[in-house]
Order: C-alpha cells, then structure tokens, then sequence
C-alpha cells in the first residue's frame, strides 16, 4: 500500500523556514543591498516619532476644548499621512532610480565584458602562434583551442577530446615523463614558464615559452591547471642574431676584434702553452678600393676570410683584427705547425680572385712558450713581422693590380689601351728631347702610359659616348685625374707619377682642371703629357671631328704655345715629331 505524504502545519512550515534561512550562507552583498532601505525606514521613525510627540503636545494647548480637539486631531493625521507618503514616495522612487542606473550600469559591464570574452576567444581560437589548454588533477583535458588541438594531432598522430589524459596520447615515454614532471609542478601549486625547441633542420628550428599556473577553486585548493603556450620564434632567433653580430664581423663572418680581445684573455693560460699569433693584412686593398669600388674591395676581404677559415678547420680561433687585417689565436700549436697553416691560407688564397685580383695576404706570426711571456708582446711581435713581410710582399702585389686595373680599362674600352701606349711612347721621345736623365725619361714612359688609370671607375657608357655630353656627365668625366692619382699614390713610392696624372689636364694660361694652376706650378711631367695628350687626340679617330694629319696635329700645338702649353716642352716636342717618321696607320684607331 502506497504511503501518503504527512501534510505538514503552519508551524512545520515556520520552523522549515527558519533552518533553510540559518543555512543559507550570508554575503557582505545583502547587507549593502538593504542599506537604502534600512535607512528609509529609520528616516520615517524618527519624523514620525518626533511629529506624534510635538503635534500632540501643541494641539493640546492650543484647543483645549474637546471638539475641536478632535477636528484638528483628523486634519493633523491627513496632514501627517500626506506628507509622510510625499516623503516615502520621494525616498523610494530616488533609491528605486539610483538602482535602474545602477543595473544599467551592471548591463553595459557585463555587455563589455563579454564583447571582450568573445574577442580573446577570438584571438585564442584564431592565432596560429598562441595554443592554450587545462588539465584536470588526473591531466585529463577540460579545455583546449584548435591550435593545440592541430598541434597535438601533427606531433601524435591521434586527435584530443575533453577527458583525454595528456599524458597517454604522448608515444614518447621520455617527453610524457618530463611533462608529467611539469603538471605535478604545477598542481602542487608552482607558477613557472619552461622553453620547449622543436627542429627538423637548423633552419627549420623553432621556440614555444609555456607559462604554467594552478587553477583553484573558492578554498584555495588546486583543482587543475592551466597552460598559455607562446611562439617565441621570431624572439629567439632576434636574440640570436643580436648575439651573433655582437661577436662576429658582419662583413666575413669571422670573430670580431671584441670577442677576439676577450678570447685573449682567457686563452693566456699555462694549460694552453704554446700559444701561437698569427697577423695577416692584405696588400692592395685601398687600391682595389680606389679603382674597382669598395664592394670589390669587400669581395677581397671575404675571400681572405674565407681561405683562413677553410685552411684553420676548427684550429683556433679567427677573427678581424682591423679593417684589412686579420688575427688567428692558436693555443697549443707551436710556431711550426702555425708556419704550415700560414703556407696553407697562402695556397687557399692563390686559388681565389676577385675582378681577376688574386687575393694577397702578408702574415706574420710570433709564438709564446713561457707563461711569464706577455700576450700582448707576443702579438706586437706578431705584428711587426708582418710589416716587414708586407714591405717585400706588398710592391709585387701592387705591380700586379695596376696590371690588372690597366687590362681591365682596355678591355672596357679597346681605344684606350692603344691611346696609352702612344702617350706614354711621345712622353719618352719628348723626354729625350729635353735630354732628361734616363730615369726620368722611363718614369715619363710608365705616366703617359699611365695617365688615364683613374677612367677604371668611370662609368662605360660615359667614356664611349663620343657628343651631346651633359654638364653632369663631363663633371664626372673630369673626376679621372683625382683618382688615377689615388690610385697612384697608393701603388707607387715616387710622388712625380701620381702629381703627374693629376695635373696632366692643366693648361699653361690656368683655364685647365682639376686645379686651375699656371706656368711652372704644373708639374713638369704633368705638362709633357699634356702636349702628348692633346696630340693623340687630335690624330685618332673621332665621331665628332675630323682627323689630323701628324704635321697639322704639331701645328696645332705650336699654335697654343704659350697659352695651353709651356713654351719650352712645346719646342721639345716639335724637335721629336719633325724628326720622327709618323706610320698613320700607328695612330689611326
């Protein structure tokens, strides 16, 4: 038989209240939420009270009689119930308004608040850099965004739910045990953030920072935990490279002086001994520099870095001492295994060019044996070697560039290598003319020969393009003689060559250029080329006017005697054409 309910009285009722009331758990909210009207209620007491006490007292008073007692007493209550409810009415409807705004207010928060909710969501869900999830206290999922969904899927090969334990869908033992080590950081209450590397390749390698925090409940106990995983790639790899050029020359690749200073230090150890120093400086690089431009320059620069590290296979330590100088540190290689090495870059360095320049290095080396030796003498040492090596080395080298930058310039332009070879003939002829000393007349040879050298870095389209020059192109045109003489001075001990070539488009009247000079302030090779110069000109082909004859060319020139070219030089000049038989077909290109 089916048992019926026992119906309960008022005061089960009562009493079932008072026990849920008690239970019920009490905020500091509902008291804040009562306060209006606790303060309403006590406002109305205290007028109430005051009005029942004085009202009385004064009707009391003034109407003794009781009738009217008793008409002013209705009229008092109308009164009193009047203004009361005016009172309350107005209390009410200020703290019923105050709450609308503020529930208004509470409506737009919380509007804001899940615009915001739904933007990082967004942003979670969407960014392939950020992956997010938690893990229960047994490391099982309860939330987790599609990025770490896909990343976990790729790494694993198996797709993860809410409810899945992270550790068990990991196939590597090793990882899933150093994971599980982080968790249990983690859910023992530990805030911390790890690096994790992943790479296939060194270029392929990248960098995800996990940051790790507990999640608690309202007792502060650990119910799980929550990881925020960051690519941190492009930051690792900024730090790497702000690491690298903080050590490294950016041009070769190679150590630079810093870290090269500080490698001194620390090698400079019993331990190491011997140590052997090694100081290499090119040859001819401000020539190259000056001829072929910087970035050859440059070229000449990595190629020698590249044949020392080629040559050291891990041996020590090489870095770039100065702008065109090289060190290598070398503990524990004694000064004849650090001779061998030197050989061996040298025979790297024959096997390298750059613009048909082999690359050209002069070394010196310097060994130290006993500790109390200083380091830094032993690299003075190292130094001053070198220097001496470089002076026999270097006269070759630069024998060789000029050869080089003088074929370079013919092979640009055919014409020029011709014009050259006449200039610096007539120069040699005029010289015998003038009875200078044989020395002389073989330098006048080598800077007629030379004069032009500065048109190596000309642009090509300038020195074929035979009229319509602009004032611009004719301003760089007239820059050769300044950097022949660069070149020059860079190449040659004798000063004669280099003011030569500068000045050998001066004129006798101070109309010439680069200077503007007058009369015997151009120097004397300077105005022998001049009249060679000129001659050739006017006896070689040209686009844009007409051919001399050798006797009209000699004309001409004695025309500008006094005025274009020093009187006495023209003479000579005259003297050894009138003497020579000319073969047109020599001076026709």
């Amino acid at each position: 038989m089916e048992k019926v309910p026992e119906k309960k009285s008022n005061g089960d009722h009562f009493r079932s209240f008072l026990r849920n009331f008690f239970k019920k758990p009490v905020y500091a909210s509902d008291f804040i939420a009562v306060i209006p009207a606790i303060k309403i209620t006590f406002i109305y007491f205290l007028i109430s009270v005051t009005w029942i006490v004085l009202s009385d007292t004064i009707v009391k008073a003034l109407f003794p009689s009781h009738y009217n007692l008793y008409i002013v007493s209705i009229i008092k209550g109308i009164l009193f119930v009047s203004v009361t409810s005016g009172f309350i009415f107005y209390m009410i409807s200020r703290e019923l308004k105050r709450a609308a705004n503020l529930k208004s207010d509470i409506v737009e928060a919380d509007y804001a608040l899940d615009q915001k909710s739904v933007l990082f969501s967004a942003v979670l869900e969407s960014s392939p850099d950020i992956m997010v999830f938690s893990l229960d206290r047994d490391y099982r999922y309860s939330a987790f965004n599609k990025r770490h969904k896909y990343s976990m899927l790729r790494s694993w090969g198996q797709e993860i739910d809410i409810g899945i334990s992270a550790i068990d869908i990991m196939k590597d033992k090793e990882k899933a045990e150093v994971l599980r080590k982080e968790f249990d950081r983690v859910l023992a209450g530990e805030y911390f953030s790890s690096v994790d590397e992943f790479s296939e390749s060194v270029d392929s390698r990248s960098y995800w920072q996990k940051y790790f925090s507990p999640v608690m409940n309202e007792k502060r106990e650990v119910i799980g935990l929550t990881c925020f995983v960051l690519n941190i790639t492009p930051l690792k790899r900024a730090q790497e490279q702000n690491l690298f050029m903080s050590y490294h020359d950016v041009l070769t690749g190679l150590y630079n002086r810093r870290y090269c200073e500080d490698a001194i230090r620390k090698i400079d150890k019993k331990e190491n001994l011997p140590i052997s120093v090694v100081i290499g400086d090119v040859n001819g690089l401000k020539l190259v520099n000056d001829a072929f431009g910087h970035h050859i320059g440059d070229q000449l620069l990595k190629k020698g870095a590249d044949a020392i590290t080629e040559a050291c296979e891990g041996k020590g330590i090489a870095c770039r001492w100065g702008s065109d100088e090289y060190m290598l540190l070398l503990p524990g290689v004694t000064e004849n295994a650090a001779e061998e090495l030197v050989s061996k870059i040298k025979l790297f360095c024959a096997q390298s060019q750059v613009n048909s320049i082999p690359v050209d290095i002069s070394f010196g080396l310097a060994t130290k044996t006993i500790l109390e030796e200083s380091i830094l003498y032993i690299i003075k040492s190292a130094e001053d070697r070198m220097n001496r090596n470089k002076i026999v080395e270097s006269k070759s080298m630069r024998n060789n560039i000029i050869k080089t930058i003088m074929h370079t310039l013919h092979e640009k332009n055919p014409r020029e290598e011709s014009h050259s070879k006449r200039v610096g003939e007539l120069c040699k002829k005029i010289g015998l003319a003038l009875r200078l000393p044989e020395i002389e007349v073989n330098l006048l040879n080598l800077a007629g020969f030379l004069h032009d050298i500065g048109k190596i870095a000309i642009d090509d389209r300038l020195l074929s393009k035979s009229d319509d020059l602009s004032a611009d192109d004719i301003a760089v045109l007239r820059t050769h003689p300044e950097i022949g003489c660069r070149i020059i001075r860079s190449s040659y001990d004798v000063g004669e060559i280099a003011e030569a070539i500068l000045y050998h488009h001066e004129r006798w009247d101070g109309t010439g250029y680069p200077k503007g000079l007058m009369g015997t302030a151009i120097p004397k090779y300077a105005r022998v080329i001049a009249i060679a110069d000129s001659f050739d000109a006017m006896t070689s082909k040209r686009s844009y006017r007409e051919l001399f004859t050798p006797e009209r060319a000699a004309e001409e020139i004695r025309k500008g005697s006094g005025t274009l070219y020093d009187p006495e030089i023209v003479d000579a000049f005259l003297q050894a054409v009138l003497t020579f038989e000319w073969d047109l077909a020599d001076w026709e290109v």
